[in-house]
């Protein structure tokens, strides 16, 4: 058994596509049409991981306080970096974590006001 897909709430899909791709590398592996109004089923594919990221329909504008996606990087401080280079912004810059000392973490937010937390493994 594994886990297929995850959801992403987004009020945008194209800037969230945008973000995802250009950003951390994600890629479109399903953009089809899903609703009458124009929302799309849209898939991404994270590199080297099985699964994959469903952008949904965000029910509500509120942005949430809890990252909505953990990912695990080989180096926190350089996709720190790199990351802000490009303009992301981010909640907490790298940081020993409270719950384990030899794991390093960032949370950024990404272009629908997820929180998203990158980790080291401890």
């Amino acid at each position: 058994m594994y886990v297929r897909f995850a959801e992403l709430p987004v009020a945008d899909q194209d800037r969230a596509i945008a973000f995802y791709t250009e950003n951390l590398g994600f890629r479109v592996v399903r953009d089809t049409p899903y609703e009458e109004d124009g929302w799309r089923w849209v898939i991404l594919e994270i590199p080297g991981a099985q699964t994959k990221i469903l952008l949904s329909r965000r029910p509500n504008t509120e942005e949430g306080d809890v990252p909505s996606l953990v990912l695990t990087v080989d180096d926190v401080h350089r996709w720190y970096e790199e990351l802000k280079a490009k303009g992301v912004s981010f909640k907490t810059g790298p940081s020993r974590a409270m719950w384990n000392d030899a794991e390093v973490y960032a949370v950024l937010r990404d272009s629908e006001g997820n929180l998203v937390m990158l980790g080291s493994d401890g």
